[in-house]
């Protein structure tokens, strides 16, 4: 079911600003910032091995992640797994009455669906399942 961590998300005041450590700092090398508009955010990826770090940076003046930043100032947010099927991840979740944030998938980064659990049903933690984008030959 669960393939590996995908990302770790951080949420950002300012995309720009928040890269200069990890890029300059940390040698890392970023994606470029892309728009999701199912989120209204702007984002940006950052590949540490096997895995990213994902910086974060609502838009507009609403919304959980502008609570979020205006609450914390920023940190981290959710931890997403890379699931095969997304569909048969949110079946199990309802059978084990975890609940979910998203009740169907909705567009993600990259072209991939996603869907958020719940902190509660992962003892504080959210969860991202993250279904990548089927890649054509």
């Amino acid at each position: 079911m669960v393939k590996k961590i995908n990302h770790i998300a951080i949420i950002v005041k300012d995309i720009e600003t928040a890269l200069i450590p990890y890029r300059e700092g940390l040698g890392l090398k970023e994606t470029e910032v892309e728009f999701v508009e199912s989120f209204n955010v702007r984002l940006v990826f950052l590949s540490i091995g096997d895995t990213q770090i994902e910086l974060i940076q609502p838009l507009g003046d609403e919304g959980d992640l502008v609570e979020f930043l205006q609450k914390t100032g920023g940190g981290l947010h959710h931890i997403a797994v890379e699931v095969e099927n997304i569909h048969k991840t949110l079946q199990n979740m309802e059978d084990l009455s975890i609940e979910m944030k998203d009740r169907s998938p909705r567009p993600g980064a990259h072209n991939s669906i996603v869907a958020f659990a719940k902190p509660e049903g992962f003892e504080g933690v959210t969860l991202e399942f993250v279904q990548p984008a089927k890649v054509s030959n």
